[in-house]
């Protein structure tokens, strides 16, 4: 998951430090870094889980839960350059409302496989050539 977040982040712009994930569910966070000149000064959210795909949320005060602003709906895992225009349509006022995706969950790992990073486990790579001194 951890490469497709970071595909999506690129695509649609994220504030530095502005992405979180949860794993159970897989869930993720990226915080925009524009704005949409219909909604002046609030910040926008797009969130991703694995129940329902990507939805744009404009954020409130803390006392008020996020307004949904609209979703992706299907392909659950759609390629970063439509994540991108999806935003960009939101951002300009061309898209709201929508439906959740339908797509099952199930095969996530699959669907995410394109993006995969590797990661090894401390201690697993050896540096070999000369030693110092």
């Amino acid at each position: 998951m951890a490469g497709y977040l970071r595909a999506v982040s690129e695509a649609v712009g994220v504030l530095p430090g502005g992405t979180a994930r949860d794993f159970d569910p897989p869930a993720a966070y990226l915080a925009l870094s524009r704005q949409s000149p219909r909604h002046p000064g609030r910040d926008l959210l797009l969130v991703w889980s694995a129940a329902d795909g990507w939805e744009v949320l404009l954020e409130h005060s803390e006392q008020l839960s996020a307004e949904s602003l609209a979703r992706f709906g299907d392909p659950l895992v759609p390629v970063p350059a439509s994540v991108a225009q999806f935003v960009d349509e939101v951002v300009t006022g061309e898209r709201a409302g929508g439906n959740p995706a339908r797509g099952a969950s199930a095969g996530l790992d699959e669907l995410l496989r394109p993006y995969a990073v590797i990661a090894l486990p401390p201690g697993s790579v050896r540096v070999c050539g000369p030693s110092p001194g």
